[in-house]
Formats: structure tokens, C-alpha cells, sequence
């Protein structure tokens, strides 16, 4: 995919300026780690356990270099372009309060509105977060009031969003201080009642599974762990698969092995690889999206 010049300038712009706003406050100490998936040994999930655990402050959690490794990973060009389809679907939701709530949570580092397009500076991650669930509206992956299972939930940007859009409940699967700083983001601005641990949630009904890249950074192990324990019994389902980049190093599947290990549990699943919901970035790595379930277009 040969990108603008636009972008690419864009992109250079917010390099040279987020490495300057880029904190290092924390570091790997395997404390809170997991081998098993990518970032789980990396100072993410330490980073994770020491918010949860009240031994920081959330104010500049999202400038830490642990933290934008794993979750603030966006530039100005995806954000330029899930802002596109935001204002394309429900240009309201740019102007909520909840939404701006929870962009300023952990005091991400911003691109200006003017050039986002949305008015107001926001971080590229959480326009991206919005998108998705306005991509799972409107596919009817998420019901309103539905419940959604997450495998991988970052700082529970994208429950959040799923609260916001679909007024959605989310299942926080994740290792346990992952899930609890999550948890803490969602209490502090007011979406705490939305959402669960997955230790602390019983038995599901009619559920949408979601995964943001994090499932394609397991090991094919834990993949058939939560393929048995949640993807077999959701009724539908959507995975942003990152395995052209990581499933090699972690021992986790390419996309053809894990559509092929989805179809032989019984999940109907099929392979898109130029789905509106993929950003630029996603085209360049190879990002692909897998679905499953009655969901349909808009």
C-alpha cells in the first residue's frame, strides 16, 4: 500500500514530537508478567499492577513508554482516518462528554484537532477505539445492551467505547492486574457499571467475543484455551489479527492456521483482509480482520 505524502509527513511530525513527550517511569521486572503472548513479558503488564494497586496515579499512565509500546501505538495518519469514519457515522459522539472523559484519561499525547479533523486534539488510539465500536454496531456483532467477551483489553479503551456506543457490558479477559487497571480507568470516568473481570463474571448467555490484536500475540496454546472457553460458545465474534507480525516469534498461528483451527471447533469463520475497519497502518503490516457469527453489514 503506497501512502500519501500527507500521512507520511504526518507521521514523521508526531515521531519527533511524541519522543519528547514519551515518560520512562517503568521497567520490566516480571512482577506481574506472563510468558505466553507478547507483551506479557514486557513492562506493560508491571506498568499495569502498579496503577492497579494504587501505587500510582492514572495522570501520564498513557505517555509511559511501557504503556504507548503495547496500547497508545497510533499516529495522526490512522487517526486522520478513523476520524473520517467517525464523522461518517455518528460525527455527534466527537463533542460527548464521556468520550472526552476517557480520551483524557492518562493524559495521552494528542494530534491537534485541525489536522485530526475532529475539532478538538484527541489521541489517535482512542478515535480508533471509537470506530471499532461503531464498526461493531453497525455489523451487529455488539447488541445494544449486549455483552461483550475481550481477550486483551488494554487500558479498557475500547470497552469503554462499546459502553459508550452500544451501552454494552464487557468481560475483562486479560492477566489480573491488566483487567484491574483497566477496571480503575473505567471507575474513574464514570463507565465503572459496564464492565467485569473475567474471574469475577458467571456463566454468559449471547455474547460477542472481540480481540484487538491480542489474541494473534498468543501462543497457540493459550489460543486454544480461550478458543474452548469463550470463542466456541459466542454467538459471534470479530479478531484484528496481527499474525503476519507476531506469530512466528510467539509460536501462535498465521491467519490461515487460525481460521483452520476456528472451523474445526465448529466458529464459522472467515478471513477479510480489506475490511473499512483496517487503517493504514493495519495495510502496511498486513493486518488482517477474522469474523464469525450472524453479524451483517449496515
Amino acid at each position: 500500500m503506497k501512502r500519501r505524502l500527507i500521512d507520511r509527513l504526518h507521521d514523521r511530525l508526531w515521531k519527533e514530537y511524541s519522543v519528547r513527550k514519551t515518560t520512562d517511569n517503568f521497567a520490566t521486572t516480571g512482577r506481574a508478567g506472563r510468558h505466553g503472548s507478547v507483551s506479557g513479558t514486557m513492562a506493560w503488564p508491571d506498568a499495569c499492577a502498579i496503577l492497579a494497586d494504587g501505587e500510582s496515579g492514572s495522570h501520564g499512565f498513557r505517555r509511559e513508554r511501557a504503556v504507548r509500546e503495547v496500547v497508545e501505538t497510533l499516529g495522526p495518519s490512522d487517526g486522520r482516518y478513523h476520524a473520517r469514519r467517525i464523522r461518517a457515522l455518528a460525527p455527534e459522539l466527537l463533542a460527548d462528554s464521556r468520550l472526552r472523559a476517557v480520551d483524557e484519561w492518562g493524559n495521552p499525547i494528542r494530534w491537534p484537532g485541525l489536522l485530526l479533523g475532529t475539532g478538538v486534539p484527541f489521541s489517535p488510539t482512542t478515535l480508533r477505539y471509537l470506530s471499532h465500536a461503531l464498526w461493531l454496531r453497525d455489523h451487529r456483532r455488539v447488541k445494544p445492551g449486549g455483552t461483550v467477551v475481550e481477550i486483551g483489553v488494554g487500558f479498557g479503551g475500547l470497552a469503554a467505547m462499546n459502553a459508550i456506543v452500544s451501552n454494552a457490558h464487557t468481560v475483562l479477559v486479560d492477566l489480573p492486574p491488566v483487567a484491574r487497571a483497566a477496571l480503575r480507568m473505567l471507575n474513574e470516568t464514570s463507565l465503572g457499571e459496564f464492565a467485569t473481570s473475567a474471574d469475577e463474571t458467571g456463566p454468559l448467555d449471547s455474547f460477542c467475543v472481540v480481540s484487538n490484536y491480542a489474541f494473534t500475540e498468543l501462543t497457540s496454546d493459550l489460543q486454544d484455551h480461550y478458543i474452548d472457553r469463550y470463542l466456541r460458545a459466542s454467538s459471534t465474534g470479530m479478531i484484528v489479527s496481527n499474525a503476519n507480525v507476531f506469530s512466528r516469534s510467539i509460536g501462535g498461528r498465521d491467519d490461515a492456521a487460525l481460521v483452520s483451527a476456528l472451523q474445526a471447533a465448529g466458529i464459522p469463520a472467515k478471513l477479510e483482509r480489506e475490511a473499512d475497519l483496517l487503517g493504514p497502518s493495519d495495510h502496511l503490516c498486513g493486518v488482517t480482520l477474522i469474523t464469525w457469527g450472524r453479524g451483517t453489514g449496515p
